[in-house]
């Protein structure tokens, strides 16, 4: 854990010292009273539904060494801790995690994009794990919260970091690569998510973009040049541009990919991949499924390549990804394929997940289930109305659709003459989907964050290991 003096706490943060206490030496950094370690310095965050301040005298019971506040506090007299206010305990938790980043000089991965940012994050740091000691965003914690809890995990033995950058609005990035300083910032593409804020597809692009901005100029982006939106940010980067491609160059192109994909093969849950570039042709094994991890992959081959790996360590740390959870995860259950990619859901993704259900090698029928595709504005709508139409061209036999918005989605499914049906709430869509599933049969299920789509796969887990439901 981090290690601080109360004077560089006080000078990081901009804050006032009211009580000096007694402690020489901060030995970590909590926002959560209830695991916070003896010896921490605590956080009094606040936020739409907590406030830190009520949980300060908790902390302070439990050994905090020092308490940043954004106001005056009720303390038990018996403790001798140091009391830092400062005018936003979010802002100064930021500035001191990005105040301890500045104590090291090794290189740190950004990555941003409307898809595939967690698993992109998690194949990066399975590369670069290959030849250096990592530290890497845990879960999804990509937030003004979640940055801060990975930068302060860097001390000497640290080599990369990798950090996921997630946004809701304009400036967020731009924040998040102001603390965490990357020298490598990784664009996945640009999507219609986030469009219901943002209000267009290059509002978002501007959004996301700044992560290269906030990059040095000896940095180095690393984009998608299969995105018309992310190919241009190469124009605004001082530093130099490498782009994946998952189609061979063709000379006519706009850009000259670094590494595109020559041929790939699903052999039951991985791609046998084979790429060629600047590093030469090379083969590798991907245990995830679908061309949009391949995407992924390529870009964290590219990072890893470009710093100092050799092809051979890099496709060993590609070996060493797992499933990211709820994110296509496959399951066999009672003679049924399951796949889980409950994770989140946009009309990209769902596309993405439609084809590895489309390609898998099961004897019976494809069926999708589908919740809602939220944050997506004025586009909702026909969204939902294409991907009903996208379960039919995928070869679904049946589309289960469940939500407001799905309405839409049963719509230009039952267009393409598909069985579609559209309930109001999950418990209806299981008492129909358990009678409907046979053995044999390939189920997805995929849908936004909020609809947790999750417990219907839980549902046919337990119904089909024999349980009841």
């Amino acid at each position: 854990m981090p290690k601080f003096t109360i004077e560089e706490i006080v000078k990081a943060t901009n804050g006032l010292l009211l009580a000096g206490g007694s402690q020489a030496q901060i030995t970590g950094v909590s926002i959560d009273s209830r695991s916070l370690v003896p010896g921490d310095v605590f956080f009094a965050l606040k936020g739409p539904n907590f406030d830190g301040h009520t949980f300060a005298a908790a902390a302070a019971e439990k050994g905090a060494a020092a308490i940043v506040s954004g106001r005056e506090l009720d303390l038990p007299p018996t403790w001798s801790g140091a009391v830092i206010k400062v005018r936003d305990t979010l802002q100064a938790y930021g500035d001191l995690a990005h105040y301890h980043r500045q104590r090291y000089a090794c290189p740190v991965i950004g990555i941003t994009g409307s898809n595939g940012k967690t698993t992109t994050k998690e194949l990066i740091a399975a590369v670069l794990g290959e030849k250096y000691n990592v530290v890497k965003t845990e879960k999804n914690y990509n937030n003004e919260i979640g940055l801060p809890q990975t930068l302060f995990k860097m001390d000497n033995t640290t080599e990369a970091v990798v950090v996921e950058m997630g946004m809701r609005g304009k400036g967020q990035i731009a924040y998040l690569a102001k603390l965490a300083q990357p020298t490598v910032g990784v664009i996945t593409n640009i999507g219609v998510t986030h469009l219901e804020l943002l209000g267009t597809q290059a509002a978002i692009a501007a959004a996301k973009g700044e992560l290269i901005d906030g990059l040095p100029p000896s940095g180095l982006a690393v984009l998608n040049g299969d995105d018309p939106l992310v190919i241009p940010m190469a124009t605004k980067f001082a530093g130099e541009s490498l782009f994946y491609s998952l189609k061979k160059p063709d000379g006519f192109g706009k850009i000259e990919p670094a590494l595109y994909l020559v041929a790939a093969t699903t052999k039951g849950d991985r791609e046998v991949v084979t790429v060629d570039g600047r590093w030469g042709q090379f083969a590798f094994t991907l245990p995830l499924l679908g061309r949009h991890n391949i995407a992924n992959a390529l870009a964290a081959l590219i990072v890893g390549l470009s710093l100092g790996l050799t092809p051979d360590e890099a496709v060993r740390g590609l070996q060493r990804v797992d499933s990211v959870d709820n994110r296509l995860r496959k399951i066999q259950v009672g003679g049924i394929t399951v796949l889980d990619d409950t994770y989140n859901a946009s009309p990209p993704s769902v596309q993405a997940a439609l084809e590895v259900l489309h390609k898998l090698k099961n004897p019976g029928r494809k069926i999708a289930v589908l919740g809602d595709m939220l944050e997506l504005g004025t586009v909702a709508r026909e969204a939902h109305y294409k991907t009903g139409e996208l379960a039919a061209a995928y070869g679904c036999t049946a589309l289960f659709a469940y939500g407001p918005l799905s309405v839409a989605m049963v719509e230009g499914a039952t267009q393409k003459q598909i069985y579609a049906r559209h309930f109001a709430t999950k418990d209806e869509l299981w008492v129909e989907l358990q009678t409907y599933l046979t053995p044999g049969d390939a189920v997805l299920f995929k849908g936004s964050r909020g609809m947790a789509m999750e417990t219907l796969v839980e549902k046919v887990i337990t119904h089909n290991k024999g349980g009841e439901e």
